[in-house]
């Protein structure tokens, strides 16, 4: 059972109060950059930082990392109250689930997929697949959901891709392609600016992967974290040549630019699990 630790969140969303006495106050900051949403993230990772058992086909998802329902939960709690779920079409990929299709990403706590419609109002999910390419399988459960609306953020390369596709195949699932850069290269930052002065994006949290997320923290367009650390150890891969990844991607930093995260609100779940949300603050100084 989820236990509150320490929050000291914002209370700016109406939450029912089952709801509430659970979690606490919930709520975001006004945005310092009005000109892009405010972008959370959320993971789960284990002791020795790892997100993911990348080599091992059909197991390679954040739920073998988890293995919480408490978890399963908090990620409905965080959708419900973004506009947006940003996803790497590689994550796409690697977890195709058990039907080959993957995930449509939907909430599926009623509770809380009531509370996102009926009080906060808001549309159904927009589940954003980031693709350079246009390299996606338009046959996903991702693009046939009736729970979502599924939208893709690409170049005029990955445009092309898609739009041959759709010609092709008629695919049941056409999603919004929504072009925000010339070619192959895909800018996160004008593609940020993009969903929020075109598409009313306010918030978007991404959902990986590591890639994605390391992108936007070395960009500084990272608002915070929420991270699930599951009290396991991962290791190293068990194929040589495959890295097992940290949630963080492949950014590196020296001690004097490392970004830092201000603790927001810590919760847990006995025996196995805690709950972070975590505040950007960017570098600090500290006396010697």
């Amino acid at each position: 059972m989820l236990q509150r630790c320490y929050n000291a969140s914002e209370d700016k969303f109406p939450l029912p109060k089952r709801i509430r006495e659970v979690y606490g106050p919930f709520g975001f900051p006004e945005p310092s950059d009005g000109t892009r949403p405010y972008v959370s993230a959320n993971f789960v990772m284990s002791l020795d930082g790892r997100g993911s058992f990348r080599e091992l086909e059909g197991r390679a998802g954040g739920k073998e990392v988890s293995r919480s329902p408490d978890d399963r939960w908090l990620m409905d709690f965080i959708r419900a109250h973004h506009d947006g779920q940003l996803i790497g079409a590689s994550t796409l990929r690697d977890e195709p689930g058990s039907d080959s299709k993957g995930w449509d990403f939907a909430i599926n706590d009623q509770e809380l997929a009531a509370y996102r419609r009926d009080v906060l109002g808001l549309p159904p999910q927009k589940i954003i697949i980031l693709t350079a390419s246009g390299d996606v399988d338009l046959g996903f459960n991702v693009f046939t959901s009736s729970r979502v609306d599924a939208w893709i953020l690409t170049g005029t390369a990955g445009e092309a891709n898609l739009r041959a596709q759709i010609q092709s195949h008629r695919p049941v699932g056409q999603p919004k392609i929504v072009v925000i850069s010339e070619g192959r290269n895909v800018d996160l930052a004008e593609g940020l600016r993009v969903l929020r002065r075109d598409h009313g994006i306010g918030t978007l949290v991404c959902e990986g992967g590591p890639t994605v997320y390391g992108a936007l923290l070395d960009r500084q367009l990272i608002d915070e974290d929420f991270r699930t650390i599951s009290f396991q150890v991962i290791g190293k891969s068990t194929q040589p040549g495959v890295e097992r990844p940290t949630t963080y991607g492949n950014v590196g930093y020296f001690p004097e630019s490392a970004p830092w995260f201000r603790l927001i609100s810590l919760h847990y779940a006995l025996p196995y699990h805690a709950f972070f949300r975590l505040r950007y603050e960017g570098r600090r100084t500290f006396p010697d």
